[in-house]
Order: structure tokens, then C-alpha cells, then sequence
């Protein structure tokens, strides 16, 4: 209601600040130190490994980062230009390193994607929403990278939709997610860990098995992304834990699903069925008689 105002600790700042951390100290502060085993700089070196490895195939990448973005016409420090200018050192051409954030029409962007196509774009950066649904890139599209965790499962389902598509020539790919240990990336995990749950229950059909095996596998892939977060093995231990538990009784509630439908067909609709095609079916009774029969030497 405004009664905080902006630039003063409250939940929205600390949200903020604390995705800014875990991403790199230096958004925060343009002064701090560049850590090398940051996550950023880890991605950097998987960059260069990969454009390295692919020069005769004219290999590309996509690296997906929703803060830090490039801003026209401020000098300020983003994880953008910092990744970019570190390649660059390395001997990348500086041609071959695109920002999404500059194609700022519809004829542009469509231009860039060509050359992403082509492979004389690499290495293109950019955010979900501007790199999301409706880029076109995948014929030589070899790996992506997340840096930092969205705030929506579907987020993370475009970003891998980018590669694992028709027209990608490779037949293997990589996508690489990135998190830093004891940071606000834990959180980040934990809450799209948790809107897959809930998508995942309302997408559930009446076999549980079904949405374990295919829907909630994301979830639980999410979880534990959010173990290595925490950076404790326990903690990694007693997710699997839990993982090999929800999958249990998943197959338990599946189990007694499919018997109480065999009771309801065995006891209601094949005997209408038989008297209907018959005209003088097996009675209810007998009906119910055999399935007694059938139970028992299932049980047995």
C-alpha cells in the first residue's frame, strides 16, 4: 500500500537482492570481487569449451538470463557484457556474440536467428520472455544455459523448447542449469519445485502412475536441483528418500484405482453387458460368486 518505500528493507528488496546474490555479488555491487567459482564464470567456461569443440560444425548456444539484462545507454556492470567481453579475451570473435536485447523488431530478430541458423552467430544471450516462444534457432543449437531459476515451471519448459525441437541437426544436446550454493537460489528452486506440483495435480488423469512417470518427473527433478542448493548431502539423501516414497505410494493408490474399477465392471457393468448380448445371462449372483472366486486366488 506504499507504506515502504522502495529503497528501504522489505520482502520485495530482499526477493530481489537475494536472486541479484545468487546470480553475482558484483549486481549489487559493481566493486566486489569476481569470484572464479562463481556460477557465472563456470558458465563461461563451458562457453568456450563448447565453441572451441564445435568450430567445424559451427556449433551454437543459447544462455538464458532473466536479471542483469543490457541496458542502452547506461554504463553499468550486467552479467551480459561481462560474459561477453570475457569470451572476447579468450579469442571469440566478437561477431560471432549476439544479445537478443538488441534485435528490437520483429525484422531483426528474424534476421539474427538466420545467422544463429547459419552458425556466424554462436553465442546468443538473452531472457525468457524475449528468447522464449517464437525463436527459431535449433538447426545447430548444441547447448543452452540457464544462470538463474524463473519464477514459472513453463519458463523453464520454453527455454528447453528452444533445443529439444524438430530441425535440431545434433542429435545430442545439453542443457545446463546453474546454481550457487547456500543462496537464494534454494528458494528460487523450491518454489517452482512446488508450482509443478500443483500443475502437475490438476493435469493428473485417473491413473497416479501415469502423472509420476511423465508430469511430476519434472518436479522431482527440480527438487533436486534444490538439494544441491543447500549444499548438504543429507539433505540430497533424504530427498531421494522422498522421491522413492511419493513414487510408492503413487503406485500404491494406482493399484487399489485399478481394483476398485475391475470390482465396479466385474460386479455392474459386465453382467448388464452379458444380459444385454445374451438375453439370458449369468445373474448377479453367480456374477459376484466368481469374482469372490477370482479375489481369492489373486490374494493367494
Amino acid at each position: 500500500s506504499g507504506i515502504v518505500k522502495p529503497y528501504e528493507d522489505n520482502m520485495l528488496k530482499v526477493t530481489s537482492d537475494g536472486r541479484k546474490l545468487g546470480l553475482d555479488q558484483r549486481i549489487v555491487n559493481a566493486g566486489y570481487y569476481d569470484a572464479p567459482e562463481s556460477k557465472v564464470n563456470l558458465c563461461l567456461e563451458n562457453i568456450f569449451k563448447i565453441w572451441e569443440e564445435g568450430k567445424a560444425d559451427k556449433l551454437t548456444q543459447l544462455v538464458f538470463c532473466d536479471l542483469s539484462t543490457p541496458t542502452k545507454g547506461k554504463d553499468e556492470f550486467t552479467v551480459y557484457t561481462d560474459i561477453r567481453s570475457k569470451l572476447i579475451d579468450r579469442g571469440v570473435p566478437e561477431s560471432e556474440i549476439e544479445f537478443i536485447h538488441d534485435a528490437d523488431t520483429e525484422q531483426k530478430k528474424a534476421a539474427l536467428f538466420s545467422k544463429v541458423r547459419e552458425g556466424s552467430v554462436r553465442v546468443l544471450l538473452g531472457s525468457t520472455a524475449k528468447m522464449g516462444a517464437g525463436t527459431n534457432c535449433q538447426t545447430r543449437l548444441y547447448a543452452i544455459h540457464d544462470l538463474d531459476a524463473p519464477w514459472r515451471p513453463g519458463d523453464l519448459e520454453q527455454r528447453s523448447g528452444r533445443i529439444i525441437r524438430q530441425g535440431n541437426q545434433n542429435k545430442d544436446v545439453f542443457i545446463y542449469r546453474y546454481v550457487t550454493e547456500a543462496t537464494f537460489d534454494a528458494y528460487l528452486w523450491q518454489t517452482v519445485e512446488n508450482k509443478q506440483k500443483f500443475i502437475s495435480q490438476i493435469m493428473t488423469s485417473k491413473s497416479p502412475v501415469r502423472s509420476c512417470d511423465d508430469v511430476d518427473e519434472t518436479a522431482l527433478s527440480y527438487a533436486e536441483i534444490k538439494a544441491l542448493c543447500a549444499g548438504d548431502p543429507r539433505i540430497k539423501e533424504k530427498m531421494d528418500l522422498d522421491v522413492d516414497v511419493a513414487r510408492l505410494r503413487l503406485m500404491k493408490a494406482d493399484h487399489q484405482s485399478k481394483q476398485y474399477r475391475l470390482e465396479d465392471q466385474l460386479l455392474k457393468h459386465f453382467p448388464q453387458q452379458i444380459e444385454q448380448d445374451n438375453g439370458t445371462g449369468r445373474s448377479y449372483k453367480d456374477v459376484r460368486h466368481a469374482f469372490s472366486d477370482w479375489s481369492m486366488r489373486a490374494v493367494t
